[in-house]
Parts: structure tokens; C-alpha cells; sequence
């Protein structure tokens, strides 16, 4: 049940980001299919973004995720090393 509530608010926030012209990726153990009754969320925002689009993206998310009692990672791209950057690439789906 919480594998569902998870991917059913992933769903929404990924729509709702692409609609905003944000490029927002699931990673981590959800996306690699192996999520828990302790895992969080992890998606990686990609691109660079100015401060304003940034708070929207926040904003987006914890409102996606607000209900679910499911923690989240935000992890922005252009925080990460370029080594960090390939190792969340490979979970994407």
C-alpha cells in the first residue's frame, strides 16, 4: 500500500512539474523498484533554475507529497558533483 501511495504521488508530481516546464526525475529506491516500508522518495530536479523556479519546484513537491507520511529527498542537479550526478542517473527509469 505504501509502494502505491508513493507512486501515485510521484505520478502527480511529475505531471504536474512537466505541465510547469520542469524536468524532474525519479530516482533512488523507487524508481530501481526495490522501495520500503522505511524508503523515502528521491527525485532529482534537472537542469539549472533560478531561485524563483526553485521555490516553485519546492513548493510543488511538498504539496504532491503532503498526506502520503512518505519523506522525500528534493536533490537538485546543480548542487551535485559530476560522479553524484552519474550514480542517480543510473536509477532512472
Amino acid at each position: 500500500m505504501r509502494r502505491e501511495n508513493a507512486s501515485a504521488a510521484v505520478f502527480h508530481i511529475l505531471r504536474d512539474a512537466a505541465a510547469k516546464g520542469i524536468d524532474i526525475s525519479l530516482v533512488g529506491s523507487l524508481a530501481r523498484g526495490d522501495f520500503r516500508a522505511h524508503s523515502d522518495v528521491d527525485l532529482l530536479v534537472r537542469g539549472p533554475l533560478d531561485p524563483k523556479r526553485r521555490l516553485l519546484v519546492e513548493r510543488l513537491v511538498a504539496d504532491g507529497m503532503r498526506g502520503s507520511d512518505i519523506p522525500y529527498d528534493l536533490i537538485f542537479e546543480a548542487d551535485l558533483t559530476e560522479d553524484r550526478l552519474r550514480e542517480l542517473l543510473n536509477d532512472i527509469v
